[in-house]
This record gives C-alpha cells, structure tokens and sequence, in this order.
C-alpha cells in the first residue's frame, strides 16, 4: 500500500519522469561522495586514523557507493516502466535509505567530537598538505562540509525517490490491471482492488 499519494512528480511531470531524473540527481551526488570517499581510503596507508574513524569511513563509502548502483537501477525503472521492477526499486530505496541515515549520523560524529592532538600528529605524518590536515582533523572543513552537505541532500532525495516509486509502482499495476485484468505483475492484498477506472487513465 502506498502512504504518500501522489499523481505527479513536482506537480506537473510524469511519476516515471520523477523517478528516473531523482535517479539521475542520486546518481551523481553518490559519484561525488563516493569518490572523495575511497579518496580518503587511499591515504589512509601513509595518513592512518584511528579504527572507529576508519569503520566509519568505509561504511559511509560503501553506503554512498551502493547510492550509485541503486541509482542506475532507478534510471531503468524509470525508463522502462515494468511494474514488477519499479515495486522492488522502491523497496530497495526504503531499505537503503536506512543506511544513508546511519551514514548521516556518522559523518556528523566524525565531524563534531573530539580528537587528542596526538592522534592528529599521528595522521597529518608531518605533511603540510592543507587537505590532508583538515582530514586528519576534527571539526569543520570544506571536505567535511561537502559530504555533509552531500549525505543530507541524498537523504532528502532518496526519501522523495521512495515515494515516488511507490507511486509509480501502483500506477504501473493499476494500469496493468485495466488492460489485463488477470496478469497484474504483484497485485496482493497490500494494494486496494480496482474498482474504477482512475482519473490519472481517463
């Protein structure tokens, strides 16, 4: 069943459109994290972090690199408007975007607490790389700033995604059904039967 109702994308575009063009918007914000991600990854031989700090990081990577795959997934969905797909999609954005709030959390945490001055000695090795500084060091900087910036924007557009396909997914079955009536690819209990034709059909 869908809880957020919805017959447009931005009130005047198809659902498929604002499927796949949140798919695209997804789709480049999770590059951009992902890259500075394994970026920082990189370093981490010559510039190494403490263990938690390193768990963190590869989980916000990882989460961020599963963003890129899951929005590939829904620029097809989009595009071809299967229903059985466009359902699972949707599914798999609501499971995901329970990562991506963890990963919120723990770019915040990296962010605001407190680091002994040792422990960023220990990680700067020296360097006077401002980049490398900064990403040794607790607080706010632009690196930090930027996947802040790019974990929080994700987390809107991926909530806006789930109900979106949601939507999209419904209106695909319904659909389906007013054509075929006996072959709806997941018609179950959890969907209202069809009773009229819809409005969004006539």
């Amino acid at each position: 069943m869908v809880l957020i109702r919805s017959r447009k994308f931005l009130g005047c575009l198809a659902l498929g459109t604002g499927v796949w063009m949140l798919a695209l918007f997804s789709l480049m914000l999770g590059i951009a994290g992902s890259v500075i991600g394994w970026l920082e990854i990189v370093i981490l031989d010559k510039h190494p972090l403490p263990l938690e700090d390193k768990v963190f990081l590869f989980i916000r990577t990882i989460v961020l690199s599963l963003l890129v795959l899951l929005s590939l997934i829904g620029l097809f969905v989009g595009l071809s408007k299967r229903p059985g797909l466009a359902f699972i999609y949707s599914k798999l954005v609501a499971s995901h975007y329970i990562l991506l709030l963890v990963s919120l959390a723990l770019t915040l945490v990296l962010t605001l607490r407190s680091v002994n001055d040792s422990v960023v000695d220990q990680c700067t090795n020296g360097t006077s790389n401002r980049m490398i500084i900064e990403f040794c060091s607790p607080g706010w900087s632009m690196v930090q700033g930027a996947l802040i910036c790019i974990v929080g924007v994700s987390v809107l557009v991926q909530l806006y995604a789930f109900v979106m396909a949601g939507n999209f997914a419904y209106r695909l079955d319904l659909e389906t059904a007013v054509v075929f009536p006996d072959a709806s690819s997941f018609r179950s209990d959890k969907f209202h039967p069809l009773e009229d034709k819809p409005s969004f059909l006539v």
